[in-house]
């Protein structure tokens, strides 16, 4: 049995794969990327890296917090004690920001992004004696400019709280009905994850040594992060060595044959090498797949929806439900945009289908606990 606990969602680029014509191959080692060795700037080894215990480590203000759990035996209550608890010391009412903190800085300053409440989340847990894993999170697509930065992938938390019932704790800052691809991965993953995050931060600042030595340390704890590939691409393009950034997209390629941003960088990378019909080729294809992408369509819609463009976003929606006429959030934004262009009878219409799909979506993931009030906004 599993339950699904939804406190609030990071978005994660997705895509499918495409076999360009006669594809390149790197034109440098992972090594030599990773070294550095042809970067513009000098290489600043004493830049300090965050060790594991750094990363996910208590300390003794946290270990006293979670001892207040300790005498409850049953895994279900404990959680929900452990929940009630971080709601009452304020921690749900977290400012969320783009920084991702270790575990120790978020209890503390009380501010982060989904990586770092979750990792919070996971210390306090293990340390309550509950066994709690992370999750790695397919979402919905979002959808960007090329050449940008890939700051995270949607991670969540699954505790075991049953002997055959386990409860999904997810931090989310966009709501997305329904079930979601997910799969568990080891603390390796989850800390590459926090320094590709860190570096990735770093990158947008300018700062690029700091971002290269967050990298290295991500790709020396687990290498197969398509993510940790796109932003060391991004790093040396920044630098202009585009030969440089296609091996790093190619080897993200390579580890995710769905990651739609190294398509898309590439694609820009080819186009300021003169390779044109190369260029041509990656972004048409992207662009193929967008059009047919409900997602996108209603990401389109969103924006124009946010822009009160409404009548595009009423066209944008209409694709979108083509492709998939079951979603709910589709329907409740074609029913937002009735309404606003005085169009009730068929708002009604669309917030009448919208709450059909998603009492149809919530059955489909069973059993699911809403802790609305610990939402993290």
């Amino acid at each position: 049995m599993l339950r699904v606990l939804l406190l609030a969602v990071l978005v994660l680029a997705a895509t499918e794969a495409f076999a360009a014509t006669g594809p390149r191959q790197p034109a440098f080692e992972r090594d030599e990327l990773l070294a550095g060795t042809t970067f513009p700037f000098a290489a600043d080894t004493s830049i300090a890296i965050p060790s594991r215990d750094d990363a996910f480590g208590l300390d003794a203000e946290m270990l006293a917090f979670v001892a207040t759990t300790a005498g409850i035996r049953d895994p279900h209550k404990k959680l929900l004690a452990l929940l009630r608890g971080m709601e009452q010391r304020g921690l749900f009412s977290l400012d969320y920001d783009e920084t991702t903190r270790t575990a120790r800085g978020t209890f503390h300053d009380r501010q982060g992004n989904c990586l770092s409440f979750t990792m919070l989340f996971v210390a306090l847990a293990r340390a309550s004696g509950l066994t709690a894993t992370f999750q790695s999170v397919v979402v919905p697509p979002t959808w960007a400019n090329d050449g940008q930065v890939v700051i995270a992938n949607h991670v969540n938390t699954l505790v075991r709280t049953a002997f055959n019932e386990q409860t999904v704790v997810d931090f989310n800052i966009r709501d997305y009905e329904g079930p979601q691809k997910s799969r568990k991965v080891d603390d390796d993953y989850a800390l590459a994850l926090y320094y590709t995050n860190v570096g990735a931060e770093a990158l947008l600042r300018n700062d690029y040594p700091v971002s290269a030595a967050h990298f290295r340390a991500a790709a020396g704890v687990y290498p197969g992060m398509a993510g940790l590939w796109v932003n060391l691409g991004v790093l040396y393009a920044r630098q202009g060595l585009l030969e440089q950034a296609e091996s790093a997209y190619l080897y993200a390629l390579e580890v995710d044959a769905y990651a739609a941003s190294a398509l898309a960088n590439l694609a820009v990378v080819y186009r300021d090498l003169g390779e044109a019909e190369l260029a041509a080729e990656y972004h048409a294809r992207v662009q193929k797949y967008r059009e047919r992408n409900p997602y996108y369509h209603f990401a389109v819609a969103t924006l124009a929806y946010e822009q009160g463009r409404l009548p595009d976003a009423l066209a944008a929606l209409r694709k979108a439900l083509r492709l998939k006429h079951d979603e709910s959030q589709f329907h409740s934004l074609r029913g937002q945009v009735q309404q606003d262009m005085g169009r009730s009878s068929d708002a009604a219409q669309s917030f009448v289908r919208a709450r059909e799909y998603l009492e149809a979506e919530n059955a489909r993931t069973r059993k699911r606990i809403a802790f609305d009030a610990l939402a993290v906004r």
